[in-house]
């Protein structure tokens, strides 16, 4: 058994006045974990940066249980490929090979 860490880089927001203004927004963004050797969708989901429908909190959460419903409710179970499938291949940094950028140009 082996195990790996990898990393994403992406745009979760486009305010007018940005370092890199050409950079549109990742978001929603979709994460599948990919076995090879089975060439399987193992699972995935959908993270939203703020609330899916859109709403907007006011004030800071209460508590703990609060605060992990707001995480809670910025993941959604699908939205992910499913059975299997060949993924295109990403071509890595050479200075962070565990990194997927998803700013810089393909």
């Amino acid at each position: 058994v082996s195990e790996a860490v990898a990393g994403v880089r992406y745009r979760a927001w486009e305010p007018p006045h940005a370092l890199h203004p050409t950079i549109g927004s990742h978001a929603p963004l979709t994460c599948e974990v990919w076995d090879a050797a089975t060439r399987r969708s193992l699972g995935g989901c959908t993270y939203h940066v703020a609330h899916p429908g859109g709403r907007s909190y006011t004030t800071f959460p209460v508590n703990a249980h609060e605060a992990e419903g707001r995480r809670l409710a910025r993941f959604e179970p699908f939205g992910l490929t499913g059975g299997v499938f060949d993924p295109s291949p990403a071509a890595p940094h050479p200075d962070f090979p565990h990194t997927l950028d998803l700013r810089r140009p393909h």
